[in-house]
């Protein structure tokens, strides 16, 4: 029987990310939802920032600022993907309240990994993966995920902030999504107070509104049938 996520965050128990230790955490946001679609359509909606606009009310838009030199084209000039790829620098316009679209924060963010059952990253040390209280996904061969932290701004002031992603195989057409934001610092309590309740909603609604459009409008976009593999070594 698998544990119940989020596990608890305790002393020995919760979640974490390389840039946020479980000790220091003070505000963690997370979600889960069950969709009926591949894991790898769903992950690649979650990576493609042009279908944002039309799923994604708390982040309708995105700037892509540079992507990782392997990406660019051999001309020199700058690529244009709006898909996220490992060292990915881009800014989120985030709409906090969804009956003000037009009121948008800004917040920069860097990719700092992807992993997919076909090119497992090693970013999550896999002491970290096999903690049966982490709340990661510790079988690689089944789950995609991507992460990113913030950089600049309220970094620059001492806040450390990251976030991840997991979408896990749960048979053919059928993926659960995890999804997790910690934050730690002093500026984390402002945050935190001021609006953590908000944030929670509106992670909520990220989940239910990814699930709707590769349920629906997105389905069949960027992914096909996946066959899991063999346990992460």
């Amino acid at each position: 029987m698998s544990s119940p996520w989020p596990p608890p965050q305790t002393s020995t128990s919760g979640l974490s990310t390389p840039t946020v230790a479980r000790k220091d955490v003070i505000l963690p946001l997370t979600s889960s939802i069950h969709i009926s679609a591949p894991a790898s359509a769903v992950f690649a909606a979650i990576l493609d920032t042009s279908t944002y606009p039309r799923w994604n009310s708390f982040v309708p838009k995105v700037t892509i600022h540079t992507q990782p030199p392997s990406s660019e084209p051999a001309d020199g000039s700058s690529s244009s993907s709006k898909i996220l790829q490992k060292d990915t620098l881009f800014t989120y316009y985030v709409v906090m309240d969804a009956s003000k679209p037009n009121k948008e924060s800004l917040t920069k963010l860097r990719v700092t990994d992807i992993s997919t059952p076909d090119d497992r990253s090693e970013y999550v040390p896999r002491e970290v993966l096999d903690d049966p209280n982490s709340g990661y996904e510790a079988d690689l061969g089944k789950v995609y995920r991507v992460a990113w932290k913030g950089e600049g701004g309220y970094q620059d002031r001492g806040l450390r902030t990251e976030r991840f992603h997991e979408v896990i195989v749960r048979g053919e057409g059928e993926c659960e999504v995890r999804t997790w934001e910690l934050m730690a610092g002093v500026i984390a309590r402002t945050v935190k107070w001021l609006y953590g309740g908000v944030l929670r909603e509106r992670f909520g609604e990220w989940c239910v509104e990814l699930k709707g459009f590769c349920e629906g409008e997105g389905r069949g976009e960027g992914g096909g049938k996946e066959t899991e593999g063999e346990e992460g070594k």
